[in-house]
């Protein structure tokens, strides 16, 4: 049946409800009850040479662009301060923590490992070795581990002595929340070492720069925490529900900007602080199963009953 043309130019498919079958016609039927979904598969068997050479091509650019992109990755790992042999284990994800936490720890220490350690590199590669060796000894000496804090708690550093003490290792946890590894109840202790004094009176003995300058403080930091910890039983030490006690001692480090501010005031004006990072020294308590304790200098002996009643305290 020809298709019927009316006045306005409109043309209008019509089917013949008799039409058999079996017979051939040339009316295209777009009723709702007679329409059929049309097949995915029995479109994509008719694309011709040109939609196929289309997708071949469109394959290829992602893999080549897949491909760069790992590539770079693999690149910005080995600039990271991390072992060799961590690089080439670590995802996509690990590696763009790990880079933002070194970032901002260049935003906290621009000068790196200072004058002494890194400022000034020797020309024999040997000597470069041993700088690095001897660093490493120095953390181990220490009996503990390092570790910097950003103001909203995140891991920007931690040593790799932290496996030892606490069983896990310095890529799981740098870049993540410290909140994620401290217990329940201290998390508000631990709010309180990040937050900044909350009178001008806490600041008194701090020299306020003078204006259109700015100052550094460090507000010392004496705390105790309930950290996270996965080590075997035998070898973990003083654990309670999985969660080890770590004696932490350090500074928060400050910027005063002066003289116009917000937070706290001198005689020449106001002076606006903000916190820049935490850095601090960790530290393990003995064990109960501890018969002997080295004491130094500046350590003292007490005994004390299950009340805290002081039965014996040493001379010193």
């Amino acid at each position: 049946m020809a298709p019927a043309v009316e006045s306005h130019s409109r043309i209008s498919l019509e089917s013949d409800s008799y039409i058999d079958n079996n017979s051939s016609s040339d009316t295209l039927d777009l009723s709702s009850h007679n329409h059929y979904p049309l097949n995915d598969n029995s479109i994509a068997n008719t694309s011709g040479p040109q939609e196929v050479v289309m997708k071949e091509k469109s394959k290829k650019a992602a893999r080549v662009r897949r491909d760069r992109e790992n590539q770079e990755f693999l690149e910005l790992a080995k600039l990271l301060p991390v072992p060799a042999a961590l690089t080439g284990q670590m995802d996509k994800a690990s590696v763009i923590r790990l880079t933002t936490s070194y970032l901002k720890m260049r935003a906290l220490f621009p000068n790196g490992l200072g004058e002494e350690w890194g400022a000034s590199q020797p020309g024999n590669i040997s000597l470069q070795i041993a700088l690095k060796e001897v660093t490493s000894y120095i953390l181990q000496a220490l009996d503990g581990f390092v570790f910097v804090l950003a103001p909203d708690g995140k891991i920007m550093y931690i040593s790799e002595t932290a496996s030892v003490h606490l069983g896990m290792a310095q890529v799981e946890l740098t870049g993540n929340s410290i909140f994620e590894y401290i217990y329940q109840n201290d998390h508000a202790e631990m709010l309180s070492v990040l937050n900044l004094p909350q009178t001008p009176a806490d600041l008194a003995g701090f020299t306020f720069p003078p204006a259109n300058s700015r100052g550094e403080i460090e507000l010392e930091r004496v705390f105790i925490l309930r950290m996270k910890c996965n080590l075997a039983k035998r070898c973990a030490g003083l654990v309670t529900e999985g969660y080890k006690v770590i004696h932490c001692s350090g500074y928060l480090r400050c910027i005063i900007e002066g003289p116009v501010g917000s937070e706290y005031e001198d005689g020449a004006g106001r002076h606006c602080i903000r916190k820049v990072g935490l850095l601090a020294v960790g530290h393990s308590l003995p064990g109960r199963c501890l018969t002997e304790v080295k004491l130094y200098q500046n350590m003292f002996m007490f005994r004390a009953s299950l009340d805290l009643k002081l039965i014996f305290v040493d001379a010193k």
